[in-house]
């Protein structure tokens, strides 16, 4: 993670900064102790630090005239941005192509590796072309593992394509091929435009597709229930178990 918080020295204060050299937005809650000192504000819950920022300063201790003093700063991070408002009124689109039709075999606190958490899985097999549910930027990609295996022992060897929405919600595509990533850090890709193709890598039992839709606050991964248009004006949730047919052209 190439996230660094810092502290400057002036004259007058010490100025708590911070570096994002990432793609997408960081949120951090800073720890500050200080004695015989003070803070210029009330800290924020969340400072969220935007994508590619250097010295973004997030707050000030004030130093003491003539006296001793001494601070201490501690912090935790998360990916995304603590303040997003997940659209709810956002359609998404099944993610994959038209004509293809794949069941969801573990739906939203799905009984075994999903509960307490709102995901999807869609069985597909291997080298099948996984697409983008709804438009953003690509943030995040890993297509470097081989391994996968039904266990968690694998979780860390998952291939995955991250994409950065509009209202700063996140979305995983997760199991993907070794290889089998379609698109480059930093494009901005369509709806319904290819971004990955299918596998089994990381804790996975066989080839499928899982999906999440996310961001960070209270909790450092909070996963966010979308809807789907599954028919022309047909728009639900989706049921595990059901086998859904992707009906629109790409783009």
């Amino acid at each position: 993670m190439e996230l660094r918080i810092f502290a400057e020295d002036s004259e007058n204060e010490v100025s708590i900064l911070a570096d994002n050299q990432e793609l997408f937005p960081i949120s951090v809650s800073l720890q500050l102790r200080v004695v015989n000192a003070k803070l210029p504000e009330d800290m924020a819950e969340f400072y969220v630090i935007p994508p590619k920022t250097r010295a973004l300063k997030l707050t000030s201790i004030t130093k003491p005239q003539n006296q001793t003093w001494s601070y201490q700063l501690s912090y935790n991070y998360a990916i995304g941005n603590a303040k997003a408002v997940h659209n709810d009124d956002h359609t998404y689109r099944l993610p994959f192509l038209k004509g293809k039709s794949y069941r969801l075999s573990q739906g939203y606190n799905g009984a075994t590796t999903h509960r307490g958490s709102n995901a999807l899985d869609f069985t597909m097999p291997e080298g099948d072309t996984i697409t983008a549910a709804r438009p953003g930027v690509v943030v995040r990609i890993k297509e470097d593992s081989r391994r996968g295996c039904p266990s968690s022992e694998c979780a860390d060897y998952s291939n995955y394509v991250t994409l950065l929405h509009d209202d700063g919600t996140l979305a995983d595509y997760v199991h993907l091929k070794y290889r089998g990533v379609l698109v480059a850090l930093g494009d901005t890709v369509l709806e319904g435009q290819p971004i990955a193709l299918a596998g089994a890598t990381g804790w996975a039992s066989g080839s499928h597709l899982h999906f999440v839709v996310y961001t960070t606050g209270k909790s450092p991964y909070i996963t966010i229930p979308v809807r789907f248009e599954v028919a022309e004006g047909k728009v639900q949730s989706l049921q595990e178990g059901e086998l859904y047919t992707a009906f629109k052209h790409p783009f």
